[in-house]
């Protein structure tokens, strides 16, 4: 069908296989000394250190059963799952699995909204530094088109940024289409397969706060291509339970029944190379591909900017032969809207920034913001 040569078409090959998680610069596994803050994105409280020690992780999955939010067959699930914050009951709970450690969790779905499978799957690791009775922040790191959760944990970065900052990191796992990749239903032409990845989000988020001693009020989200269009949806329809966003290189389509409108501000900090091929950088016309066009960055940030009633900017903070940064500020809500422009960068994940790690300015970012 039309719509799926839509989605293969604005993917391509590359949006989210480990080959595009490797940096095209590498950043040494060995320890570093991080570059003082230059920019207006300061880093967490806790200083971040780099460390020489590796991850181990085990790949036995482990069944976890739940009761699925059922849904109407006929929808793809947009605005049905719960908006609402609730209050996390998981602190003082023994751990479901060892901290450090990675492992493969596989919880019931709804077949309605998972194209006829009962289960639906992640990664979840827990730091190093995990204990039952201190809450952490807790990360959402959604794959690309035709990647995995696997893949995104090895190339991101951030289940070793976790242990050595303490917070919790979720690699969701995509149904796959009809080529046999997995993906994100973040409406566009995905929504033609009728999977309800809100609802997986919620049902995910929810067993987390019942079974782990999660911070309910920062709940983030990030992702890459599709993965990062699917943190924009994230922003869009679960701004009562998401605190902040970074969307990387996505594939910000426009939402039906009256666009994105979310219930509150939602910090967000968008990453995109100017030379990006799949997703690109100045957005595709409707004309190209008519009912789904996709905007340009200018204009993707100047709508936040206006959800998020920012007052100032785009003020420059940052301008290198690599990367520009920019920021509006004076936002309700105590967010705030960021963008780096990766100058001739393409279709990837950011090795670095700045001379700091990707997964290193993407969590400072994120953890400075708490949802009211």
């Amino acid at each position: 069908m039309v719509a799926l040569l839509l989605l293969a078409i604005l993917t391509l090959n590359a949006c989210g296989s480990a080959s595009n998680l490797t940096p095209t610069s590498t950043v040494s596994s060995t320890t570093t000394t991080i570059p003082p803050n230059t920019t207006a994105i300061p880093l967490p409280a806790t200083p971040i250190i780099s460390s020489t020690s590796t991850e181990t992780s085990t790949s036995v999955p482990a069944l976890i059963t739940n009761t699925p939010t059922q849904i109407p067959a006929t929808t793809n699930g947009a605005g049905l799952a719960s908006n609402q914050p609730i209050p996390t009951t998981g602190c003082g709970k023994a751990a479901p699995i060892t901290p450090g450690l990675t492992e493969n969790v596989t919880i019931a779905a709804n077949p309605s909204g998972a194209r006829g499978s009962a289960t639906r799957s992640y990664r979840l690791h827990l730091s190093a530094k995990y204990k039952p009775n201190e809450s952490e922040a807790i990360l959402l790191v959604f794959h690309g088109h035709g990647g995995s959760a696997a893949d995104m944990e090895a190339g991101s970065g951030f289940s070793t940024l976790a242990d050595q900052q303490g917070f919790i990191t979720v690699y969701p796992q995509g149904v796959k289409d009809d080529d046999g990749l997995p993906m994100w239903a973040n409406v566009g032409p995905a929504a033609d397969y009728g999977i309800d990845d809100l609802t997986f989000t919620n049902d995910m988020i929810n067993k987390f706060q019942k079974e782990l001693c999660v911070d309910p009020s920062r709940i983030y989200a990030t992702g890459f291509s599709n993965g990062g269009g699917m943190s924009h949806y994230l922003a869009c329809r679960l701004a009562g339970r998401i605190a902040a966003v970074v969307p990387i290189a996505g594939n910000y389509f426009v939402l039906p029944d009256g666009g994105c409108q979310p219930s509150r501000a939602v910090a967000l900090l968008e990453i995109h190379g100017t030379a990006d091929n799949v997703i690109a950088y100045n957005g595709r016309p409707d004309k190209d591909f008519p009912g789904w066009p996709l905007p340009s960055m200018p204009n993707y940030l100047a709508e936040w900017a206006k959800r998020n009633g920012c007052t100032t900017g785009p003020q420059i903070f940052l301008d290198t032969s690599e990367v520009k940064g920019e920021e509006w500020a004076g936002c309700r809500d105590n967010s705030t809207v960021a963008h780096y422009q990766m100058k001739g960068g393409g279709h990837s994940y950011p090795a670095s920034i700045n001379g700091r790690p990707g997964s290193e300015v993407i969590w400072s970012f994120l953890y400075q913001h708490v949802r009211s």
